[in-house]
Formats: C-alpha cells, structure tokens, sequence
C-alpha cells in the first residue's frame, strides 16, 4: 500500500496545467466546458482537453478530469 500522498493541482486551463506540472504536481484536475467545480474558470474545449491530456501522459501525471 501505497501512503505517499499526492499533490493535486487545480488547472482551469493549458498554460495553468503546464504550470502546475512544471511545479511538481503528481495529478491535475481538468475540467470541460460544460461543467466544473470552480465559478468563473475557463476550462478546457474538447481539443484543449485532448492537448491537455497528452501532455500529462507525457509528463507521466495523472488525470482527474469531468467532461461532458
């Protein structure tokens, strides 16, 4: 079992993803156009969420993300 705790950083959009990957995060949440958790973020279009996605794997992070 596994007890190291993971940092989890919010991204609302690319450039704040890259930014919280650049800065140690182990997983980021992303969220699509049509729902989100926090008021007033830009969240990520479908292409957006792809890029974002892949860039991630690249950078062997995690996602946790809501896209509908």
């Amino acid at each position: 079992m596994n007890n190291t705790p993971e940092l989890l950083s919010p991204a609302g959009d690319l450039d704040k993803m890259r930014f919280g990957i650049a800065y140690g995060a182990d997983a980021v949440y992303m969220a699509g156009t049509r729902f989100g958790m926090r008021a007033a973020a830009t969240n990520f279009d479908d292409n957006a969420l792809r890029e974002g996605i892949a860039y991630a794997h690249a950078q062997c992070v995690t996602i946790h993300n809501h896209h509908q």
